[in-house]
């Protein structure tokens, strides 16, 4: 094992022997630029201060024979051969990142349950798309308007873009995707959007609020918080109308895996089966929960959610600027209609 230091931010992290170092970077929630990721663009460009890399494949087309000289490293394509003291510039926000259009291919379509379909686009391999887990993107068909998806995986395989998408009755978009779509079609995505992302630098407890395919972008935050190995405290509420609608099973996993993630599924149709709590996702945090002051919360769903969880959560002490929201059913529906 290697460590990597950066002596602009003082961060720091190890990489095996032969690991990509702004894998490295990415995998612990680290903000390293970076741009196709295959040494052409030059974005990951950073000083070498102290130690020595390796580049598998002969120094990448992106570092003149200067830049070279002058101990410029792109971390996108080396790897470390000793402990590594760099200098570069790492992204604070939302603000520092690119906004892209770029093509892709539908990898797969794969329905999970009745209404919703996971939609894995791969960004060809001269690019890559660098975003903030919870973000989203518009995703572009010739024949349709623009229409704004969360990224339902986390930010450590840029390359891979999966979307949970719901069927909306009398939807032209999404009755294309489930019914005329094929694999290996040609979009285009737009971005990455949004302020709804994993704010890192916390250490608060966090209570996560999805409702329906609100999932996604949490879904995609709590990967990245155990990729990076977080051991900030998440309780996830998930709530939908039937059993059918909790359309994946990774939420149980990561409860049953990790002892600071707890789950709790919530039903507001829940028939005689069903053991688990019933009624409205918001009111099951109210009830176990007596002071929201220290918490950080992260809602996603249904406008009617969302706001219901703002409203009250606040009474109980939650600081507003501690809240971090995205209503974007609405704004599907306001696209389909």
């Amino acid at each position: 094992m290697f460590t990597v230091e950066n002596q602009v931010s003082g961060s720091h992290f190890q990489v095996e022997a032969g690991e990509i170092i702004l894998d490295g970077a990415i995998s612990n929630g680290i903000g390293f630029p970076y741009g196709c990721q295959n040494g052409f663009c030059g974005k990951c460009k950073a000083t070498l201060m102290q130690g020595e890399v390796d580049y598998k494949e002969g120094v990448p087309p992106g570092l003149s024979a200067e830049e070279v000289a002058d101990n410029m490293i792109l971390p996108c394509k080396c790897s470390a051969k000793t402990d590594l003291s760099i200098v570069i510039t790492e992204l604070e926000g939302v603000a520092d990142i690119e906004v892209k259009t770029l093509p892709c291919k539908v990898e797969k379509i794969e329905r999970l349950n009745h209404d919703v379909a996971k939609v894995v686009l791969k960004i060809p391999g001269s690019e890559s798309l660098q975003y903030l887990a919870g973000q989203y993107v518009d995703l572009i068909h010739p024949n349709f308007e623009p229409r704004a998806f969360s990224i339902a995986n986390a930010p450590h395989n840029t390359g891979i873009i999966e979307l949970h998408v719901r069927l909306i009755s009398g939807g032209k978009f999404t009755n294309f995707v489930f019914n005329e779509m094929q694999e290996k079609s040609l979009l285009k995505i737009e971005g990455p959007k949004g302020s709804f992302y994993l704010r890192e630098s916390s250490e608060r407890p966090m209570i996560m609020v999805a409702g329906g395919t609100g999932f996604g972008p949490v879904k995609a935050m709590v990967e990245h918080a155990i990729e990076s190995g977080s051991h900030r405290e998440i309780h996830l509420y998930w709530g939908a109308r039937t059993e059918q609608d909790l359309y994946m099973d990774l939420p149980n996993e990561w409860a049953k895996t990790y002892d600071n993630i707890s789950f709790i599924p919530v039903l507001s149709r829940a028939d005689d089966q069903w053991q688990g709590r019933t009624g409205y996702v918001h009111d099951a945090v109210l009830a176990d929960f007596e002071t929201l002051t220290n918490y950080e919360v992260y809602a996603c769903g249904p406008p009617e959610m969302v706001s219901s969880a703002a409203n009250t959560f606040v009474k109980i002490g939650m600081f507003e600027n501690n809240f971090y929201n995205d209503s974007f059913d609405f704004a599907y529906q306001a696209n389909e209609s």
